[in-house]
């Protein structure tokens, strides 16, 4: 690794197309917007911003090591689909998640992942930019969703305690992953199910002195004889991972009024642009395709192959 001092390394990326006494004195507070989403805060960056967010992504953040055996959100070549395959073949499975996942990675949380990862950082007066860096990538002191930074920098947050829980795991034979803020760990008998929520809450604990948290309300057991749906995805049976049924029935129903009835397929999706309503039932087509190709080929033979393809493609073009 060729580390520079991080003025060189900016020159190195923009060519002087940005100049980095603007980088060191851009005024934060007011670069980025907030905007509400479906009833939470998303904070979207202006051009200049997401300008150096990218730069930083580049340099730093996207080279953060993570506990790759477990985290299988945010990055390139894995999704959730890897993160549920791996418990496929387990009968008992406990689900949780972290409580304001974002809102509670702290800059000093954040701070303390890019000193203890110091040996990966090619900037070599990281310790002089920190505080620079870290009043860029956070709002109002913590990591904000939306900016482009904030994914990687979650998961590389999480590595000691994605270390110790997936250690226990194994000493204990569980299977353990994470996307983003859901937890997952499984087994084939139900030994430790019980003990799960005390021992996640101790790692967390002794990990961010209380900052983050389990979320009570959707932490659960799913045991033998009850339906096993995680992250969305469904467990049958014989061990294969496929959507869940009420998405089939839905998708079904859906490709059903487009072909039928145009104004009540978009009313379907609540929307009152064709559009509109076309790119969400193309994304819903796209994450089935990842979970579950061969659902797809039971829609292309029962509504043709070019009009199921041709749907797939709206997201992909847009």
């Amino acid at each position: 690794m060729n580390k520079r001092p991080l003025d060189q390394l900016f020159f190195a990326t923009f060519r002087g197309s940005l100049d980095f006494s603007e980088f060191a004195s851009l005024n934060v507070s007011q670069a980025y917007s907030r905007i509400e989403f479906e009833g939470r805060a998303v904070f979207s960056p202006g051009k200049t911003l997401k300008n150096y967010l990218s730069f930083l992504s580049r340099v730093l953040f996207d080279r953060l090591p993570v506990e790759k055996d477990v985290v299988y959100s945010y990055r390139k070549g894995v999704n959730v689909v890897n993160a549920v395959e791996k418990h496929a073949n387990n009968k008992f499975f406990f689900q949780s998640d972290i409580e304001n996942f974002f809102g509670n990675i702290t800059k000093e949380i954040i701070k303390k992942t890019i000193l203890s990862a110091i040996d990966q950082c090619p900037i070599t007066d990281i310790e002089t930019w920190i505080e620079r860096i870290l009043d860029l990538v956070t709002v109002e002191g913590a990591l904000p969703p939306g900016y482009p930074t904030s994914p990687a920098i979650s998961n590389a947050c999480l590595l000691s305690f994605d270390k110790r829980l997936l250690a226990w795991c194994n000493e204990h034979s569980l299977t353990y992953t994470r996307y983003a803020d859901d937890i997952i760990v499984s087994g084939t008998n139900d030994i430790w199910m019980n003990s799960l929520s005390y021992k996640v809450t101790e790692l967390l604990n002794e990990e961010f002195n209380n900052f983050i948290k389990l979320n009570p309300q959707k932490t659960k057991i799913i045991r033998p004889g009850e339906k096993i749906k995680i992250l969305g995805i469904a467990i049958l049976p014989n061990g294969k991972v496929s959507v869940d049924g009420k998405l089939k029935k839905r998708t079904e129903t859906a490709m059903h009024l487009l072909l039928k009835d145009k104004k009540m397929f978009q009313s379907f999706f609540k929307e009152a642009d064709l559009d509109k309503a076309l790119k969400k039932f193309s994304g819903q087509l796209n994450y089935i395709n990842t979970v579950d190709p061969s659902f797809l080929d039971k829609l292309r033979k029962k509504y043709g192959t070019a009009t199921v393809d041709k749907i797939i493609h709206i997201s992909v073009a847009s």
